[in-house]
């Protein structure tokens, strides 16, 4: 008997997290007959007339999990195969495109600390596997190994919260939308976030998730304290900057490789509500401007949409501190010497309905349905999409590696984000999230683009260089390319690695990275029964679209993502040495010799990390 069961671990309200939902108001409304899908690619003569159902599977799983068992890991989908009385585990992670098969009694979830420090100190006697595993948000599955497992999905206390020294004190497993939660009563929030909260904090630290916001660090940056269990005769091991030093930097953000991290503390800010600006602008004003806008908003995102000549800006900023590129409002002293704005109900009004908004998307949509022989997509169901839905039914509905199908879509973003700009005011934690789409391919570079007080031109030049190759060659790159900034790290491993400070220079402390992502959307599982589908695109993608960016960025001093990296196939090849050649081998012997150290038997490693690295080696 085969039970799939997913769950978000703070309401372990189960759901389906590799399919995009629907509007609430509309789902249960949905046909059970979906649309039928063209061909991926002219030169595959694969596919023959067939329905794809859009949402049968989605409806059936919503129904059927609520007699499932126990939940399980908090984002990735769980698959338990019932052999008599063992059971293997499946677990595929949120974008669809990693999964990993465990044996009975290799996957792990333990209830307490102690149960933690037991099962980890048992894998150190036996030498067997456990490697710790988040959210399964990672798009390149880093945190999967068959060989074993384990998930702090139920280690999610929130420890203290202490205003005086503005900290947060968790266990690893909390879920950073958990903690936001916790801080709201009291004031208080986190400083940056990533575009998602579902990640387990232990997660988010150790990959070196980041927000955006040129004088922002990652957010391996907020931890002030962190505890982490060692598979070596160290045991636990409660580390601050004070006490470890260079390698409290390193287990902060150490994929996961050093240690199981059990409680991390973090800097907190006030909470406060954020004024977003979004506007288009064309390519040229979006590379004018740029160094402005980078010093005026505390946060800021571009997302450039090939094929137009549009860069949609979203710029966020306190309530109490408006930026001076509003347009309305009035001026008034702000205490400093300088001027702000004052933006009133009527300034914040959107110009345009959210019909509006969404109807270059409704009617692209309609005009490819129009011919399809099997459409029960009815007017009431396409009123009823939101933004990501409509996006993600248009790409799926048509040839998703045919240029000209991306190009129409592209352009109806386009007019999308036009009648959407406007102004929102609302609590940080809710604004620096975004709708990051449904399932894709993500590879995502940081490079570094000068300092806060003189960034240089190379933000732009990448991604003009890119888009030029895109456009040139006519490769099916879907919107956005998304592209944001922040301060640099002082964590051995991270992308926007400042390196040592033994000496404070004013490029060190004002360091400027730019963080630039592509994608390519995959139709979920239900709409692609074969899986031919997400294999031609995911062949595109990282055959043509990620190597394109690695040839772009090549005299950038790119380096990806540790959540987006891949080493896996062929059309990785050289990217493990060309990462180890990044951080230089300095860094890289430090990292060997913290394992050795930590973890000498290798329990906690992964074929990602063991490629980048090497096997881990004994101190033992």
């Amino acid at each position: 008997m085969l039970a799939s069961i997913a769950v978000r671990s703070a309401s372990r309200r189960l759901c389906h997290p590799s399919i995009r939902y629907i509007s609430s108001s509309t789902r249960n409304d949905l046909p059970a007959i979906g649309l039928l899908s063209d061909q991926d690619s002219q030169k595959h003569k694969i596919w023959t007339s067939a329905l794809i159902p859009l949402v049968a599977t989605t409806l059936a799983l919503t129904s059927a999990v609520c007699t499932s068992k126990k939940p399980t890991l908090a984002e990735g989908i769980i698959e338990e195969v019932d052999d008599e009385e063992e059971e293997s585990t499946k677990i595929l992670n949120w974008s669809g495109t990693h999964s990993v098969e465990l044996q009975p009694n290799t996957y792990h979830e333990p209830e307490t600390i102690n149960e933690l420090i037991q099962l980890v100190s048992k894998a150190y006697q036996d030498g067997t596997h456990i490697r710790p595993v988040g959210s399964a948000l990672s798009p390149n599955g880093l945190a999967f190994d068959s060989r074993g497992m384990v998930s702090l999905s139920n280690l999610d206390k929130i420890i203290d919260i202490n205003k005086e020294n503005m900290t947060v004190t968790v266990e690893a497993g909390a879920r950073v939308s958990q903690v936001l939660d916790a801080l709201r009563p009291h004031g208080l929030t986190l400083p940056n976030l990533a575009s998602i909260a579902e990640q387990q904090i232990g997660g988010f630290v150790s990959v070196g998730a980041h927000g955006t916001g040129a004088a922002i660090p990652p957010c391996d940056e907020f931890v002030e304290e962190l505890t982490i269990v060692t598979p070596s005769k160290h045991g636990t091991v409660n580390m601050t900057e004070e006490s470890h030093g260079k390698l409290f930097k390193m287990a902060r953000l150490g994929l996961g490789g050093l240690g199981i991290l059990s409680e991390v503390t973090l800097k907190v800010i006030p909470a406060h509500n954020l004024v977003e600006q979004t506007i288009v602008m064309t390519r040229s004003e979006a590379k004018e401007k740029l160094s402005t806008l980078l010093k005026r908003h505390k946060h800021i995102r571009y997302m450039w949409i090939p094929y137009e000549d549009a860069v949609v800006v979203v710029t966020n900023d306190p309530e109490n501190d408006l930026p001076l590129a509003m347009e309305a409002g009035t001026i008034v002293d702000d205490g400093k010497g300088g001027k702000k704005k004052i933006m009133t109900v009527k300034e914040i009004q959107p110009k345009h309905t959210k019909d509006e908004q969404l109807a270059p998307l409704r009617n692209l949509l309609r005009k490819l349905l129009a011919n399809k022989q099997h459409n029960s997509l009815d007017d009431e169901t396409i009123n009823g999409m939101g933004f990501g839905d409509l996006r993600d039914v248009i790409l799926a509905s048509g040839n998703m590696l045919d240029p000209d199908h991306i190009k129409r879509v592209n352009k109806a973003e386009r007019e999308f984000w036009m009648k959407a700009q406007g102004i929102e005011i609302a609590p940080s934690d809710q604004k620096l999230q975004f709708d990051c789409g449904g399932q894709q391919w993500v590879y995502e570079v940081c490079f570094p683009v000068g300092t806060y007080g003189r960034p240089n031109h190379k933000s732009i030049d990448f991604v003009e260089e890119l888009l030029e190759e895109i456009e040139s060659s006519g490769l099916p790159a879907p919107s956005p390319i998304e592209q944001r900034w922040s301060s640099g790290s002082t964590s051995p491993l991270s992308p926007a690695s400042v390196g040592p400070r033994p000496h404070e220079s004013y490029d060190s402390q004002n360091a400027l990275f730019s963080w630039v992502g592509v994608i390519m959307y995959l139709p979920s599982e239900d709409m692609d029964p074969t899986g031919y589908r997400r294999e031609f695109i995911t062949q595109s993608f990282k055959e043509q679209y990620c190597k394109l960016v690695r040839k772009v960025g090549e005299k950038y001093g790119i380096m990806c993502h540790w959540a987006k990296l891949e080493v896996s196939s062929e059309a990785d090849a050289g990217v493990a040495e060309s990462v180890n050649d990044h951080f230089g081998q300095e860094v890289v012997d430090a990292f060997n010799a913290a394992r050795a150290m930590y973890d000498p038997k290798g329990v906690l490693s992964s074929s990602l990390i063991d490629k980048v690295f090497g096997s881990s080696p004994s101190n033992e």
